[in-house]
């Protein structure tokens, strides 16, 4: 598998849904705001940053990073 912007966008993706749903029912807030509050986050804007490579990292670290950062 190689990996092109296509398939880092989708990654990014994916991590990021499921960070905005596991924050939602861990803290029983509506979807739209924990969208808005991970989208509005540094973690969010380091995640989506391709050049930083945190789609790498697990999602239990960034979604641990998110937590610490709000």
């Amino acid at each position: 598998m190689q990996l092109t912007d296509d398939l880092i966008t989708g990654t990014i993706n994916g991590i990021s849904g499921f960070i905005v749903a596991r924050y939602a029912e861990q803290y029983d807030i509506p979807l739209d705001v924990a969208m808005e509050t991970f989208f509005n986050s540094n973690t969010y804007k380091l995640l989506s940053d391709k050049e930083t490579g945190y789609y790498f990292d697990s999602i239990p670290e960034i979604f641990d990073m998110f937590l610490k950062e709000i």
